[in-house]
Formats: structure tokens, sequence, C-alpha cells
């Protein structure tokens, strides 16, 4: 028996797994137990922030599991206070919670906003049309698609979903009962689409007039990704409450909750907690990932690869009208087809390289934070065979 087959047995079938049998990473590339080599454009969907292997990741993991690999909330943990510390004082923020996961985030967000809700009369959660937020039942109540919605009725009452971009939609829903508004400033499952001007100086100014908070889900976009540290910074406004995760822990499970002074009180001892949260040796991954990631010259790199890329695809839009858009935030990018996107990415992946489809008709590439030119002409020249033999 493969191990296909044992993971048929084993398993729910709720994954529709690569056909590869991974046995090691290292940079930007796979290798399989077959021999084959990979170019991994998509990066454990945004996870590995520095790629596979990275040597300032193996030594903070070393010397941490050395010393403890658990201790439990109870105790204070160095290494919560060194990624909490980083994070407060890039972001400006008040507070942390560290979480496992992007989903508990939104899920623990959530309940701060409930509990911040009840304290000044307001009890309305909004998400928005075509986000993704998790999985768990509180994620899902923010989310109106149904291909994962569906089955898990009843949801959260008090929720609801507001149009992406549709500032009448905003106008209709929101008002003095209104707790919170969560979004993807930039939509990562939603094809790599941004929020508009407009739509951001209207919702601005509703919470000027009703004192609702704003919560940027920046679980894909954070830490560098776009070029910045979070991806709201890109449309002039700044939220309440801050959710991240995948790539903080340079590949190992870790997430925050990050409170403005306006949440900072709302939580007192023991009405919210996790056993695994803020895993120290996490945590020691996240402060050698924020140490590499935020710098100058490293940021000013993913902006220019950037600018490279979209270049290059805006001359292949010329030779290929299969294309129809591209879009480009930093290392999130969406290349929008005219066709489904799953058989071109199944082509590109027979080449050697991982993309992802999403959305139906596009491309989504999360390269790791470290891919640079030649990875990205790697793709390009892949891309270019297989929509060349698709004509």
């Amino acid at each position: 028996m493969n191990l296909k087959e044992k993971e048929s047995r084993l398993f729910f079938h709720t994954y529709k797994r690569l056909p590869l049998e991974v046995e090691r990473g290292e940079g930007c590339y796979l290798y399989t137990k077959d021999g084959k080599k990979y170019l991994d454009m998509f990066s454990g969907l945004a996870v590995n922030a520095l790629g596979y292997a990275h040597p300032a990741i193996i030594k903070a993991v070393d010397e941490q599991v050395r010393k403890y690999t658990h201790l439990s909330n109870f105790f204070i943990q160095e290494p919560q206070i060194q990624l909490a510390e980083r994070l407060l004082s890039l972001s400006g923020f008040d507070k942390i919670f560290f979480s496992n996961s992007g989903t508990e985030a939104i899920e623990g967000t959530i309940k701060l906003v409930r509990k911040w809700g009840k304290q000044n009369g307001k009890k309305a959660i909004f998400g928005m049309s075509n986000g993704f937020s998790g999985r768990t039942m509180g994620a899902l109540s923010l989310m109106d698609k149904e291909k994962y919605r569906e089955g898990y009725e009843p949801f959260l009452p008090d929720f609801g979903s507001i149009e992406f971009n549709s500032i009448d939609d905003l106008n209709a829903k929101v008002n003095e009962l209104t707790a919170a508004i969560f979004l993807e400033f930039i939509q990562g499952e939603g094809g790599i689409v941004g929020v508009t001007k407009e739509f951001i100086e209207a919702l601005s100014a509703l919470r000027e007039k009703y004192g609702f908070l704003i919560v940027a889900d920046e679980i894909q976009s954070g830490i560098g990704r776009t070029g910045k540290l979070f991806g709201f910074q890109h449309f002039g406004i700044v939220p309440d409450i801050i959710t991240v995760a995948k790539p903080i822990g340079g590949g190992l499970p870790v997430g925050a909750i990050i409170g403005s002074q306006k949440v900072a009180d709302v939580w007192t001892y023991g009405v919210h907690g996790t056993t695994f949260g803020g895993n120290p040796v996490a945590c020691a991954a996240g402060v050698a990932t924020l140490d590499t990631v935020m710098t100058e010259s490293f940021l000013k790199n993913i902006v220019d690869n950037a600018d490279y890329f979209r270049a290059k695809v805006v001359e292949m839009k010329a030779k290929f009208p299969i294309i129809k858009e591209i879009r480009v935030y930093g290392y999130m990018i969406g290349i929008d087809l005219t066709v489904e996107s799953s058989p071109i990415v199944e082509a590109i992946l027979q080449k050697g390289v991982l993309v992802n489809s999403t959305a139906n008709t596009v491309i989504r590439i999360l390269p790791p934070l470290i891919a640079g030119k030649t990875e990205f002409d790697q793709f390009l020249s892949v891309f270019e065979d297989v929509l060349s033999s698709a004509r």
C-alpha cells in the first residue's frame, strides 16, 4: 500500500492532496522521493516566509528546543515576550494574545469584540463577501461562501456580510448597533483583490460616526508579504484590531490578536486562554522571521521584484489574451484568466512549478519572501510554455 492509499484509508477526506511525496525542502524548492525538484511559488499558502531550511529558523528552533518545547501559559516565557515586543513595536499597537492559527485568532477576536460590544451597547458583526476567515463556526459566520458554509447552519446570531467594495451596501447595513467589521484589505482566497480607496473612506467615516471596531485580517497579507508589515498600511487607515498568523512563525504554527488601546482593557484574567498558543519554539522562529524580514533592504527587494514580475506579465498579456488581469501587492499576486485556472495550474505543476488556483479563474502566487528574479523568471518561462501549448 503506497502513501496515497494509506492517506485515503486513514484520514477524513477533507483535502485534495497534490500527487507529490515530498522528502525535503531547501530555499524556494521542494524535492520529492522520486528525485524531482519543484519551485514552490505558494510557500505553504503564505506560511513559509523564509522558504525551507532557512538557517535563521533552524538556529532559533534548535536553540529553543534544547531549553524547553512547552511550559503552558501559567509561565512567563522569554520567546513570547521577545515576539510580542517586536510585533507591538513594529505595529504601534498596545496588547497581544498568541493563538495557534489564523482561524483561532479570528475566533478569539470575535470573543474580544463581543465583550467590547456588550460594554458599549453594540452587537452586530460583519464580514465581507468573497472573504475567507477560516473554518471554525465563528469564522464561517463572517463569510458568505456557500461551499464552506453549507451543512453547518445555524451560524452565530447578529452576524452578517457586506458586499466587498460596495459603499451602498456598507451604508445600508452599518448603524449604531454595529460592534465590528472584519475585512481583508487584500482578499487572498478571493483572488488577490484589494479594497478600494472610496470604500475605505466610507468605512472610516462610518467608524467616526458610530464608533465600531475595524478588524484587519492580515493572516495572509501580513509580515512583509506586501512590502510592508501589514497590508492595511497601503490604504491610509489604521484598524482597531489586527489578526495575524501564517508567515509569522516561519513555518511553525502561531497566530496573534493585536489590539489597540481601544480594546486593551477588555479582557481580564481567565476570560480567554489557550493551551498551546504562543508555543516557545514557534515564537522563537517568529522572532527570527521578523528580524530577517523587517529590514528596509529586505522589504525593498520584495517591492522591486514584484514590480519586475508585474511588468513581465503585462508584456505577456499582449501576447496571450487568456490573461485578463494581473493584480500585484508585493508577493501577493493574482493572474486572472479568461478561463478556469485549475488546468493551467496543473500544467504548470507538470513542468516543476507549484502555484495555486483560487476564485475559479485566478492563479494565485505567494512565493517565499526570499524568492528573487531567478525564481520569477523560472515561473514565467514555464507559464509562457504552458500558455503557448494551450492555444
